[in-house]
């Protein structure tokens, strides 16, 4: 086949996934907004209220300053932040997905469809629009970053760290680690993957007890609750099954992407041990989908195809089990006959 003939094609199924993402994005956003999907305790504790009400707290710093003002914005009395976050985090979502099937080379359009309406659906996506709308805008833009990263684009990386810190704290955490993985990806990249593998068990290992003794000792903080279902042991289950991966695969950290899972799965663990339930619990729902398809990477075309669906089939069963959508999705019959 012609080259031109094969680069217009590839352009023009960019174009259109970019579009269907676009589109699909505005009309997630719309149904939010109206209240379909329903709302959780911060959104009509504060977001809804507006930028001045929320400001007070305790959490506002200036590390979450743009989050706050984006999250609750109000205009004649209609909350735009909800649908600006909910179309930032589809968009950024999709984009992230495509990016992840063409690197695997499993691209194809209707699959596609089909998991990007699926994982929207599930626990981090639900969460973050209806509830923890700044970590939301946070993970939006680590998603750019990730994606970003794939094309080695390296000035949009820098836009999107930017946006990603200034979101939420949880951003800066995430852009350090994604920083240091870079950093010691290009490093060690003439090494063995055998020494690869040591040398960042040793960072990794030498990194949670750092960050363990510096929350426990420097951070005044108080061992939080558990947030409606428990979900710590699923993530230290995954953190560790992570770790213990790389021995196995002696190849897997041979990206930046994969790396800043890895430091991740160490330094997350330091939360947890010091009793940060709830923020251990929405720094993992973050790195949640990140996580699922890091590991797909390992399988080949086909099988990473059915894992991908079978296990974000799971993730939306358990959401539905775990009661996210208790108080939307399953009253939004009864809301729309009382609207119109």
């Amino acid at each position: 086949m012609d080259l031109n003939v094969l680069i217009k094609r590839k352009s023009n199924k960019f174009f259109i996934s970019s579009v269907i993402i676009f589109f699909i994005s505005i009309i997630y956003s719309l149904l939010h907004g109206s209240g379909f999907y329903g709302y959780g305790t911060d959104y009509h504790w504060g977001y809804s209220n507006g930028f001045e009400f929320f400001r007070p707290s305790a959490s506002a710093s200036p590390f979450d300053y743009m989050g706050f003002w984006i999250s609750t914005i109000i205009i004649n009395e209609i909350h735009i932040g909800v649908y600006i976050v909910t179309f930032i985090v589809t968009l950024s979502t999709g984009l992230f997905i495509r990016d992840q099937l063409k690197f695997k080379q499993s691209y194809s359009s209707i699959f596609f469809l089909i998991l990007f309406f699926v994982v929207i659906h599930t626990w981090p996506i639900i969460m973050s629009t209806s509830n923890a709308m700044r970590q939301a805008m946070a993970m939006s833009f680590i998603f750019l970053v990730f994606t970003c990263s794939f094309h080695k684009s390296y000035f949009y990386i820098l836009i999107f760290s930017f946006l990603a810190i200034f979101m939420h704290k949880s951003g800066i955490f995430f852009i350090t680690i994604f920083i240091i993985a870079f950093i010691m990806n290009k490093l060690f990249q003439n090494f063995s993957n055998k020494n690869k593998v040591i040398i960042n068990f040793l960072i990794g290992i030498s990194s949670l007890i750092t960050l363990s003794y510096v929350l426990n000792i420097f951070i005044n903080y108080q061992p939080s609750r558990v947030i409606a279902g428990d979900f710590r042991l699923a993530f230290i289950i995954i953190a560790i099954s992570f770790i213990m991966i790389s021995f196995y695969f002696k190849d897997f950290l041979n990206n930046s992407f994969n790396l800043s899972l890895y430091y991740f799965s160490f330094l997350s663990l330091s939360f947890v041990m010091n009793g940060l339930n709830w923020e251990y619990e929405r720094l993992g729902m973050i790195m949640l989908i990140p996580y699922i398809f890091s590991f797909g990477s390992l399988l080949n075309t086909r099988s990473y195809k059915f894992y991908l669906l079978s296990s974000f089939m799971l993730l939306l069963i358990l959401t539905f089990h775990k009661g996210i959508y208790g108080y939307g999705l399953l009253n939004a019959t009864e809301f729309f006959f009382k609207r119109f």
